[in-house]
């Protein structure tokens, strides 16, 4: 781990200790081994909602406060997974690439937002998207900044992702100059994991006359 970034990857399992549940061993075995998993035996009340919030805080470094808001009565075991990333630019931004310009969202709502500008030197294109590679410390990381074209709004274009067309892009930037603004902003995620997993095929364990937990 370099001083100039941090990568934090961290996963649990939390079982409750009613009687209602067993877990066995080798589940918990099998999590230790391949993904360095702690083990967490617990009361599933107010103390564990405490001791999970606290867990993932701990190992994203306090950028995730809290994951939970309650444990509710028929819960009895949790997979948590934590991560988070830290990093310096490799060109970091000078105060006066830092302007204060007008944002308009994609509802056509603007914004008086902080505006992030720079010169790069790694340009992204292909039928749908142009973007540009920038660089963390020590270029072991990057981000990459896609700007869909104008013929697709933002959820076609997000849509229109697939892992080959993502592979492609980034596998061949042209070295010529791109000029950047990225607008200073935060962002906050919530989602329930029960469709993602069911349209990604994962059915059966979410249909209880098919579901087959029994390697738990």
């Amino acid at each position: 781990q370099a001083d100039t970034y941090q990568l934090h990857l961290a996963n649990s399992v939390w079982f409750t200790t009613h009687d209602r549940f067993t877990v066995k061993e080798d589940f918990l075995q099998t999590n230790a081994d391949y993904y360095q998993a702690d083990i967490y035996a617990a009361a599933f009340d107010d103390a564990t909602l405490s001791d999970i919030n606290q867990w993932v805080k701990d190992k994203t470094d306090g950028r995730i406060p809290h994951i939970l808001d309650e444990i509710p009565y028929d819960a009895i075991i949790y997979l948590v997974n934590a991560l988070a990333f830290d990093a310096k630019w490799e060109k970091e931004y000078e105060k006066y690439q830092v302007m204060e310009e007008i944002f308009t969202t994609q509802e056509g709502q603007k914004q008086d937002i902080e505006i992030m500008h720079s010169e790069e030197g790694l340009y992204l294109e292909d039928k749908n998207t142009t973007g540009f590679i920038k660089y963390y410390d020590e270029q072991k990381y990057a981000f990459v900044g896609l700007l869909p074209k104008e013929h697709l709004t933002l959820e076609e274009y997000v849509l229109s992702l697939t892992g080959e067309s993502i592979y492609q892009l980034l596998s061949q930037p042209q070295e010529i100059p791109v000029y950047t603004g990225i607008p200073k902003f935060e962002s906050e995620y919530s989602v329930a994991m029960e469709n993602v997993l069911k349209e990604m095929g994962m059915t059966d364990a979410f249909d209880n006359s098919k579901a087959d937990l029994s390697g738990l």
